[in-house]
């Protein structure tokens, strides 16, 4: 194997993305997505690119990382590539040069779900484990029923950029749980409306649910990967005020139905085991738990 690592341009993303979307298969274990590359594309294309390595057998992508958040590198490798010990000590030498993938933040966090090898050499050299995550997968084969959805009494909408301050303010409850302020609003506003109109953006759909009284009260975005091949949610959140009422179960399976109706062979999500709720709540959306895979973080 003649290896090598380099850093993406930005007229690359759509093409690594496509090459991304292709390593994506059932069983699914919850490795890097193209829907992971989109939400991270609120940074905007160049940042996002200069956040990727690519590691090429030759001319062919065999691995892809995504530094996502301080010391943290998210991987995917190519299906016929994850038990390849030659791959893997090559990357984890990579891993371990302190001038090596990103030199203004060095590694310390890996997260390699599905990737075999490189989780057996990592802990070989002495990587420990850490986070532990949860990948779910529902499949959508035939005809599923989205019963608790229907139940919920949620009204659906796609929606696009020009919804942005609604969409982020849902999320921000979901997920901050602090005052929206002006300013807050206004940063989270920018990088969604960078999202949401990023080339990765072809695949993503957003999706709000309003309540009977027309009050959002749940968000979720899912990206396709192509037909037949499983999509992404990321993320689904429920307003902080609207929470206990099912809504989170409604609006992901809203999503699942949007993957379902753009030929996708599953619905997939991952989530911290810390989190028992959205554990809870995607099983009762009616996916099914994978095995547990830890983060290895460095000796």
């Amino acid at each position: 194997m003649t290896l090598s690592f380099e850093t993406p341009t930005c007229d690359q993303l759509v093409e690594l993305a496509e090459e991304l979307a292709q390593w994506q298969q059932i069983p699914w274990a919850g490795q890097l997505h193209p829907g992971d590359l989109g939400w991270h594309s609120s940074v905007g294309a160049e940042r996002l690119a200069g956040d990727l390595r690519v590691w090429k057998n030759g001319t062919r992508p065999v691995a892809l990382g995504m530094l996502d958040g301080p010391g943290l590198i998210r991987f995917a490798i190519a299906p016929d590539c994850t038990a390849d010990e030659s791959l893997a000590h090559a990357m984890a030498g990579d891993l371990e040069n302190p001038s090596g993938l990103f030199p203004d933040d060095p590694v310390n966090v890996v997260e390699a779900r599905g990737a075999t090898a490189l989780q057996a050499e990592l802990r070989r050299r002495g990587w420990a484990e850490d986070e532990e995550w949860t990948p779910l997968v529902l499949e959508l084969a035939g005809e599923p029923r989205w019963e608790q959805l229907e139940q919920s009494g949620l009204r659906i909408e796609i929606v696009g950029a020009e919804e942005a301050a609604e969409w982020t303010a849902v999320h921000w409850s979901s997920f901050k749980g602090t005052p929206y302020t002006d300013e807050a609003r206004e940063g989270f506003v920018r990088r969604w409306s960078t999202l949401m109109t990023s080339p990765l953006a072809d695949h993503a759909q957003s999706l709000i649910g309003y309540d009977s009284t027309g009050a959002a009260v749940a968000v979720t975005t899912v990206w396709s990967a192509g037909e037949g091949r499983p999509g992404l949610v990321e993320p689904m959140g429920v307003h902080r005020d609207h929470q206990g009422k099912g809504y989170g179960v409604a609006i992901t399976q809203a999503g699942a139905q949007a993957l379902h109706q753009a030929g996708a062979s599953a619905a997939a999500v991952v989530a911290e085991n810390s989190n028992p709720a959205a554990l809870a709540t995607y099983t009762a959306a009616g996916f099914t738990a994978g095995a547990s895979v830890s983060d290895l973080a460095r000796p």
